[in-house]
């Protein structure tokens, strides 16, 4: 029987104070976050009900990062008081060994695993997305509400319509609507827009570009392989008034972080920017540190063990919980850090994602040998 009597026992007592603290943890970030918003409360049309909105919104996303290290504070304190309890002992006093209790563990950690991944891929890339269009709509009066057909904006006397907005901020799917009136009287259509790193006016380079002009008579068409925003918004200004296509700032905002992005959608983005010969190890790292997450709660886990086992024969298990706390915490920093010498010197991005699980995993496995 896969699921027998002593890995429910077990997984409850890890799942129970694991999904406690998550919950302490969320509800600490999300306090100090609101705090946060409060600064941006009475900019534009943001209000202390956009605020609420906003943090609980992205609540999913503090909970997918906070994860692992709740996994390994819940199963210290769960399996902990187990063996405060002298419930592990009685366990193998009456034959249960080692290896059995670490495949009950190993067993909740899959459902953790499951879990994890389900919040990653579904729940929070959606709440994050609805919680920055909440707050952008709020904050910026010319941007609209971002839904299936993309972002709309207002610049000048044009409606922009951008399809997706990539981690460099290259816009794909630029369409660019001009009225006179009620009168539609021009469209342009292009495949991608990239910043010019050169101007200080903020320009874009627009590639790709197909313009459409409409009058009572026909529906005249011109291709151009580019393109500037300057060229196409000076035609009915002057150039210091010219509007911009969109601020940075926003952009900033909308891409979010690649941490609130699914693995579909990483890798989709990661394809694009192989395929166009652009840099793409930014979203390799994200995609394959994605990846990793649900590996890492398992990691965890067992890295537990150790502490759990040796607490049995001495004294000090609070300062081995400690021990195990800290080392929860160093795997964060160590994985942080990693990243930016992945960013740095060019090192692969699977590489700089399973590394810490592997080092972790070696520690977790001698620590676990030498202990039970």
């Amino acid at each position: 029987m896969i699921f027998g009597i002593l890995d429910r026992y077990i997984g409850r007592a890890i799942l129970t104070t694991s999904m406690l603290v998550l919950l302490t943890l969320v509800a600490l970030a999300g306090i100090f976050g609101f705090i946060s918003e409060l600064d941006d409360v009475g900019k534009g049309n943001y209000t202390l009900w956009h605020a609420l909105q906003y943090i609980f919104l992205t609540l999913p996303s503090k909970a997918y990062l906070l994860f692992a290290p709740a996994v390994l504070l819940g199963s210290l304190l769960g399996l902990g008081a187990l063996a405060s309890n002298s419930e592990l002992t009685v366990m193998r006093a009456a034959g249960i060994s080692n290896s059995r209790i670490i495949r009950a563990v190993l067993i909740t950690g899959v459902a953790l695993m499951l879990l994890i991944a389900l919040l990653g891929e579904t729940i929070m890339p959606k709440a994050e997305q609805i919680a920055e269009e909440i707050r952008l709509t709020a904050l910026e009066e010319r941007l609209s509400v971002k839904g299936r057909n993309g972002l709309w904006i207002k610049s000048g006397q044009r409606y922009v319509n951008i399809s997706t907005v990539m981690p460099d901020f290259t816009l794909l799917g630029v369409h660019i609507h001009e009225f006179e009136g009620v009168e539609l009287v021009k469209s342009i259509r292009a495949a991608r827009a990239m910043r010019v790193t050169d101007s200080k006016s903020n320009d874009w380079s627009l590639q790709e570009v197909e313009t459409s002009f409409f009058d009572a008579a026909q529906v005249q068409t011109t291709q151009t392989d580019e393109q500037l925003w300057s060229e196409i918004a000076g035609e009915t200004g002057q150039k210091s008034d010219l509007p911009s296509l969109i601020s940075v700032d926003v952009l900033k905002s909308l891409k979010g972080s690649t941490e609130s992005l699914s693995a579909r959608n990483l890798y989709d983005q990661m394809r694009y920017l192989k395929e166009n010969q652009l840099d793409s190890r930014n979203v390799e790292l994200a995609f394959w540190t994605k990846i990793a997450s649900p590996l890492a709660t398992m990691v965890m886990l067992m890295l537990s063990l150790p502490f759990v086992f040796a607490s049995q024969r001495s004294g000090g298990a609070g300062q081995k919980i400690f021990i195990g706390i800290m080392l929860g915490i160093i795997y964060v920093l160590v994985n942080k850090l990693l990243t930016q010498l992945a960013l740095a010197n060019g090192m692969s991005p699977l590489i700089s994602a399973a590394l810490p699980l592997v080092c972790f995993l070696v520690v977790a496995i001698l620590g676990i040998q030498r202990s039970a």
